[in-house]
């Protein structure tokens, strides 16, 4: 093995800002037995692993819950059938009850995903009307954004506590999202249009504006080679995609001037830059007039 070669080591969970909750199971039967709930469905296990290198599982005998898998970011694989298939940004992996699988993160580049297991006879019901459209076990969601704050809705409300209304609400939550996912859902590898294509590399751009993006990893999100991304962004937005995050972050730093009094410096690390003054040279280059100077102007 060179020096350079790393092993990758295979975990379950345990990454660096993960979240997750695990309903304790006597919860989950007490209220799928109950008549509490408006669907007879439960989140039992919910969570979120960003760039979860190592992640790897193995179920030879299926799970007792419904499992679904976003990808937002990076990729992965997940095998179903003796068939493996890719997982990008926007492919959501839903996997039935009982289904022998695997899956795992990609080793170079390690996805960041939503997930969650389903558990109630309503999931059969889910998962029926997705197999029928030939959308399992990998869906594709040119706005999957849209559906992220509905995993971030339920680890919330599980976060505090297992109150029947907060099992009530994790449940409306589910059911929200498990009808976006069967309405708006298409089978992966469907062709889709340039239209949608550039629409999803916008969204996930406009997810990204306190950090940094990387444009083949925002080419992979589309499907597209960098150099065939770069030109086709530009070509309908009218902007090259880093000049457009750019202009993304100032529009997010001029939100935070009109709405709160931090200072520049602060409004300045809140999207992303180290260095105030070439936040300052940014902001300029897009409002044509310094910070300062826009936030003496009246607006509304």
């Amino acid at each position: 093995m060179a020096k350079s070669d790393k092993v990758v080591r295979h975990v379950r969970e345990g990454f660096t800002g993960q979240r997750m909750v695990v309903l304790p199971s006597p919860v989950v039967k007490k209220a799928l037995s109950g008549a509490d709930l408006p669907i007879n469905m439960l989140p039992s296990d919910i969570g979120y692993f960003p760039a979860a290198r190592g992640h790897y599982v193995r179920r030879i005998n299926g799970s007792e819950q419904c499992i679904i898998i976003l990808c937002v970011r990076g990729s992965g694989w997940v095998k179903v059938r003796s068939r493996r298939y890719e997982v990008l940004p926007g492919n959501i992996a839903v996997i039935r009850p009982g289904e022998a699988h695997t899956y795992g993160a990609d080793e170079k580049r390690p996805w960041s995903i939503h997930w969650c297991h389903a558990a109630g006879l309503g999931v059969k019901y889910f998962t029926d009307s997705l197999g029928q459209s030939d959308l399992l076990p990998l869906v594709d969601m040119p706005a999957y954004l849209q559906i992220v704050p509905l995993f971030e809705e339920i680890l919330a409300d599980l976060t505090l506590g297992y109150s029947t209304n907060r099992l009530m609400a994790a449940s409306m939550a589910l059911g929200h999202l498990w009808s976006i996912i069967a309405t708006q859902g298409r089978p992966a590898g469907m062709d889709i249009s340039s239209e949608d294509r550039v629409r999803r590399s916008v969204a996930y751009i406009q997810s990204q504006w306190r950090g940094k993006i990387s444009i083949p990893e925002v080419a992979r999100t589309c499907n597209l080679s960098t150099s065939h991304f770069t030109t086709l962004f530009k070509k309908t937005t009218g902007y090259a995609p880093l000049d457009y995050f750019l202009r993304v972050k100032i529009h997010r730093a001029a939100e935070i001037m009109n709405s709160t009094d931090r200072q520049l410096k602060q409004v300045a690390g809140d999207v992303g830059f180290a260095d105030p003054l070439y936040f300052s040279r940014a902001f300029h280059r897009v409002y044509k007039m310094s910070p300062s100077d826009y936030r003496g102007i009246a607006k509304g």
